[in-house]
């Protein structure tokens, strides 16, 4: 069994039962209940740090971009990948890759922002029903978990993107309907599906938090959020990833408040989709880039999401002509400064996680790699 999958099965109270057994037989698959009452993320994404692959400007070899962009996300040392859902025979390979935990972009359109009709409806939920039910009775899913979301959805509700005009209450209401539609067609599969080790969660996205909090403005983490039945909430955090690290926990304080209660799952439920600071806004200067984005990461991690993503590792965005850099890996196939950042800490999060292994017979939990996590990027910058 990969380390890895042995780490996340450490992280559900179930652990020192998985602990014994794995005792008596190290090479068994310990299977757990479905949808357990933990006290924090089942399945916890033990390395935290991850990144991402959409729309990808370039690619170096004869494989379709995705697929070789989430094998430069596996080679970098992530269990975690974000995509958007790709054509089928892609989306198998990406399956058939040893990662964990997929985040995708599904069915991620505003077409339902005009009115969201009882036939719409009806698409939204079949659909979404028949992929859930799809990954759950794959053999190649076993031990995965999925998350069913969509992009920043404050520009759905402001496709002019015009920050100083409020959202429409009606695409607000039409967009309620969207989500919490999905949320029932997942909740019907997973309750059909007598499933132990694939699970499926949705979330949904925001990215214009500070409007609404500080600014006073109707946006979808006020109009939409509490009126939510998702699992998750992501977050496309570039309006709050320079501010100090005080008033980041509290933005984060905040919107994690909007979610409604919700049973199985942890009091914290806001991950970070999207963050980071692009090559040419750091100077196009590697060690400026690194050192910018470390800092970045230390301070949404020391909230505890569970999960941080940077966006991204091949640059998806090109203006006049020019790659603007959001990348780990650029349009020559160099490997930047923070690559190896990310790469580096992987590795120690392994060594230290054998380490605790080999001195306490047990693996550490989300919370202790989150803590390691911080810590070492903050002292790597010393």
């Amino acid at each position: 069994m990969k380390f890895f999958s042995r780490l996340l099965l450490g992280l559900l109270l179930l652990a020192p039962l998985v602990a014994e057994a794995q005792k008596k037989d190290p090479g068994r698959l310990i299977t757990t209940t479905p949808l357990p009452q933990v006290p924090e993320l089942p399945d916890a994404f033990p390395q935290v740090l991850g990144t991402q692959v959409i729309g990808p400007a370039y690619k170096f070899t004869k494989e379709d971009p995705i697929v070789e962009g989430a094998m430069v996300v596996q080679n970098l040392g992530s269990r975690i990948l974000k995509v958007q859902v790709p054509p089928g025979p892609q989306f198998n390979q990406l399956i058939a890759m040893p990662f964990t935990h997929y985040l995708v972009w599904f069915r991620s359109n505003g077409d339902w922002s005009k009115g969201f009709t009882p036939e719409m409806r009806r698409r939204e939920y079949n659909a979404t029903y028949a992929f859930t039910k799809d990954l759950l009775t794959r053999r190649e899913t076993t031990g995965k978990t999925f998350f069913i979301g969509h992009w920043e959805g404050d520009w759905y509700l402001l496709p002019d993107r015009n920050t100083q005009a409020d959202v429409n209450p009606a695409a607000a209401a039409a967009m309620v309907e969207w989500l919490n539609v999905r949320q029932e067609a997942v909740d019907d599969a997973r309750a059909e599906v007598p499933y132990t080790r694939c699970r499926v969660y949705t979330y949904a996205e925001v990215n214009r938090v500070r409007d609404a909090m500080v600014g006073g403005k109707k946006r979808m983490a006020n109009l939409v959020v509490p009126k939510l039945n998702v699992d998750f909430l992501s977050y496309a955090a570039y309006d709050c990833q320079l501010l100090p690290a005080a008033e980041v926990t509290k933005t984060l304080d905040w919107l994690n408040g909007q979610l409604p209660p919700k049973a199985n799952l942890p009091a914290k439920r806001v991950f970070i989709g999207e963050c980071g600071l692009s090559w040419t806004a750091c100077g196009s200067d590697g060690k400026i880039h690194e050192q910018k984005n470390r800092e970045i990461f230390t301070k949404f991690l020391s909230w505890r999401p569970p999960l941080v993503l940077y966006w991204q590792v091949y640059n998806n965005e090109v203006v006049d002509g020019q790659q603007v850099g959001f990348w780990l890996v650029d349009n020559k196939n160099k490997k930047t400064p923070l690559y190896e950042t990310m790469k580096e800490l992987f590795v120690q999060q392994e060594e230290a996680a054998k380490e605790m292994r080999r001195r306490s017979n047990r693996l550490p939990a989300f919370e202790q790699i989150a803590e390691f996590s911080e810590n070492w990027l903050a002292q790597k910058g010393k």
